[in-house]
């Protein structure tokens, strides 16, 4: 026979015992019943299920966030788990927002979690951030970012935005803040805050928007930035605390003094394209003019020679594996499919250029390959690595991660002095393409 209650909770949460004592540690907090109740009314969309995803959505998971959505396309890769801890070994070649899922679950199985299969692009933007309270961007490119932010600066929804690359990360809010009313027991008015695109108006150059597959990142870093991300999504949501509205944070996990706390603007740009026009159209804005525009400069930027591959110009045929069929009839460079260039590199005579960093063709190559990473890809790098070899080259082939640098790494060559009578080609899809078609056990090091 079971005996009845003889207690009940004045906290207004989940109304048992495992919910007042899961969350005992925040309940006895300052404020920790209004955080609380924040929390567990809140919904937030977190976009990206990698590094910085991981901990975020476990976190709030733990932390007793009501519904979280999990938004990624993508599957669990071997690469991926020295810094997506959220995942398993177990889980490799799975979806990686349903792996998360059932991390979270398996930490909190009283909130709700949503899973989408899909990525974040300017057709579902706005439908995706649509009733949430938050948005967490964990997405690893400029142009998710810049999507993401127009969607929640036109809705209405607060952004919590970070980014890691290498050893450095940065963490900012954007768009606005809209934090719990206790006395309501709802969130309150959305205060507008300056968007990505009111702090960035102009991308990043193609060749310099680092990504953790390019530049590589040190594996505990997501983590250590993620969890900030984790606490400043709290902090917005409860109204705990100062947030980052108008500042940003900067992580070097190599200094002593790893943080450092950068004053941005306070109000929107009156001249951002998003936020300054009344009727931003966002399903038909051109995302690819504006990437492909005049960069911001970046102060890890090389500076070119007036000979070297403009690293800003977009890829001639379109990105990856794309294949302009007219192009390719007049154009003084073809691409060449995985089969073909398998062929044409094994001639006597040719010589394979592989266009990407140094660590990336360090760490493997293509059997005979040479290296000229393509932002040092200039008349006199030429001459100083292919040497006395190159009077026997009649044909050259260019390879990089997936198939665009290759493309300005031809362009390049095909219209300058270096070329001669050579024969010039790329690998359309790069060294994803390869692995896939030619060689499963090419590392994939993205």
């Amino acid at each position: 026979m079971s005996r009845a209650s003889t207690w009940t909770p004045a906290l207004e949460i989940e109304r048992d015992a495992r919910a007042v004592e899961r969350y005992a540690r925040h309940l006895v907090l300052p404020r920790g019943a209004a955080l609380q109740r924040a929390l567990c009314a809140a919904r937030v969309l977190v976009v990206g299920c990698g590094g910085l995803g991981c901990p975020v959505a476990t976190y709030l998971s733990a932390n007793g966030v009501g519904t979280i959505a999990l938004c990624d396309a993508d599957d669990v890769e071997l690469s991926n788990l020295h810094r997506q801890v959220g995942h398993a070994t177990s889980k490799v070649g799975t979806s990686k927002s349903a792996s998360l899922r059932e991390r979270c679950l398996g930490l909190n199985d009283g909130i709700e979690i949503i899973e989408h299969r899909l990525f974040v692009n300017q057709m579902n933007a706005n439908e995706m951030v649509d009733g949430f309270d938050l948005v967490c961007d964990c997405s690893d490119n400029p142009r998710t970012r810049y999507v993401l932010s127009d969607a929640c600066a036109r809705r209405g929804v607060p952004l919590v935005s970070a980014a890691c690359v290498g050893f450095e990360g940065q963490l900012t809010v954007l768009c606005g803040t809209r934090s719990w009313d206790d006395e309501r027991r709802d969130f309150g008015a959305f205060t507008p805050a300056p968007c990505y695109r009111c702090l960035f108006p102009t991308p990043p150059a193609a060749g310099d928007a680092g990504t953790c597959g390019a530049s590589g990142v040190l594996g505990v870093l997501p983590g250590i930035v993620g969890t900030f991300q984790a606490l400043e999504a709290i902090k917005v949501l409860s109204g705990l605390g100062e947030t980052l509205r108008g500042k940003m944070v900067y992580f070097d996990s190599l200094s002593a003094s790893p943080t450092m706390t950068l004053n941005m603007r306070e109000e929107r740009d009156p001249r951002c394209a998003c936020c300054s026009v009344e009727k931003f159209d966002q399903k038909t804005y051109d995302y690819d003019a504006f990437l492909s525009s005049t960069p911001c400069p970046m102060k890890f930027v090389k500076t070119r020679s007036i000979n070297g591959v403009d690293l800003s110009a977009p890829p001639a045929h379109g990105p990856g594996e794309s294949l302009d069929e007219e192009l390719q009839k007049h154009s003084a460079w073809k691409r060449l499919s995985t089969g073909d260039f398998q062929t044409r590199s094994s001639s006597t005579g040719a010589l394979i250029v592989d266009v990407r960093s140094k660590r990336l063709f360090d760490a493997a190559h293509l059997r005979g390959s040479v290296n000229i990473p393509i932002e040092m890809l200039d008349e006199g790098e030429w001459r100083s690595v292919v040497a006395e070899a190159d009077a026997n080259v009649d044909t050259v082939l260019f390879v990089c991660a997936g198939g665009n640098n290759s493309q300005r790494a031809s362009a390049w060559f095909a219209n300058s002095s270096l070329r001669g009578f050579r024969e010039v080609f790329d690998m359309r899809g790069g060294l994803a393409a390869w692995r896939r078609d030619v060689d499963p056990s090419f590392p994939k090091l993205g």
